[in-house]
This record gives structure tokens, sequence and C-alpha cells, in this order.
């Protein structure tokens, strides 16, 4: 048994015992606390729970933890266009509460802003790195869906295909090829404070 492994029997411990009281919230710490290992873990939550046999759980307590964000299993993707959509958010007004929340400024910041949300929004860009500010105000501003955010920001995320990562405006392949094309040869280095301002945001 090596080190991950006592550190991943320990965790189960500590989650199971969170289960058995009730504390969902100290629940959510623990899997989190798990980082990469977090899928790992809720599975082998999953087989214990499932070993100690139907009286172990009561089904309150299974109502309540199945709508923990932790068992979320939406990409991020899914997750913000759901949320946008249910605010009746167009991009452009989310963009700009988000640059006004963020004290994002200047043209440039704000077009940079704009690449990098839409490709968090396409599953281009890893939420695994982004940062707490940024949580934050997506959270707020998108519903309330901070805990949700959180939760899932380590959870895989599928190939959603070039039509979804372009918006599915209905482009033309000549579209979207120069799309693709303008994407590969944009400079990827930040020239301004608030350009690297939003890549730390983003965590790039």
């Amino acid at each position: 048994m090596d080190e991950r492994d006592i550190t991943l029997g320990n965790l189960l411990a500590t989650a199971l015992t969170a289960l058995e009281e009730r504390r969902l919230d100290a629940f959510d710490a623990v899997v989190d606390e798990a980082g990469d290992d977090r899928q790992e873990l809720l599975d082998m939550v999953e087989v214990a729970l499932s070993l100690r046999g139907p009286a172990a759980t009561s089904p309150a307590l299974i109502d309540e933890l199945a709508l923990s964000p932790m068992f979320d299993v939406r990409p991020w993707p899914e997750i913000l266009e759901s949320a946008r959509l249910e605010a009746r958010l167009k991009r452009p007004a989310l963009l700009a509460q988000l640059a006004e929340r963020l004290g994002i400024r200047g043209a440039a910041a704000e077009e940079r802003l704009a690449e990098r949300y839409h490709e968090l929004e396409t599953g281009q860009l890893p939420p695994a790195r982004v940062q707490p500010a940024l949580l934050d105000a997506l959270g707020e501003l998108l519903g309330g869906i901070r805990e949700t955010l959180a939760a899932t920001r380590l959870n895989p995320i599928p190939d959603l295909g070039p039509s979804f990562a372009l918006n599915r405006s209905g482009a033309s392949l000549e579209d979207m090829t120069e799309a693709i094309l303008e994407l590969h040869h944009r400079e990827p280095e930040p020239t301004t404070d608030g350009e690297r301002l939003v890549d730390d945001l983003f965590g790039v």
C-alpha cells in the first residue's frame, strides 16, 4: 500500500463519517481535497455504501446526496451555457458584467476576456485552474452556481466538435476554417497588464 492509497483510505473514512452525520458540506470538502483523485474517491464511496446494504443509508440522505454538486457529472461547457441561457444572458452581456466585476479595462483586455471565456464555454480551456475571483463572479452572475462550478471543475470535458467550439451559429465551412486558422495564428502572449490579468484569472 503506497502513500496515495493511505491518503485515499483516510479520505474515504472521513467522507463516510460526514455522510453518516449528514454533514454534506463537510463531505463536499473531503471530496474536493482529493483533487485529481476525486472521481476515484467518489467511486470508493459508492462501493462502500453499497456494501453496507440498504439499511445503512436513509432514503432522505440518498436524496440529499444526489443533489450535492459533487455528484454533478456535467462538464463546464454544458453547465455554463445552461446557466447563461437560464439567466437569459447573451454572451456579450455576461462579458460586460464580468469585466465590470473583475476590474478589466481597455479594449485589448476586454477582447482577451471574450476569447478566454469563449474557450472556457466551448471546452477548449480546462476549468481546473480557474482562479477563485473568476469562480465567484461566474457563480454569482449565472444564478448562484458557484458551488456547482467549484465541485465540477475537474469533470472531464468530452470532445464537443468544431461546430460547438465555433458557437454553433450555422457558419459555413469556409467561415469555420477561417476562424480556426485565426485561433491558431493569434499571438498567444499577453501584451498589456489587462490581458495578463485575464490570463491569470483563467489559469492560462
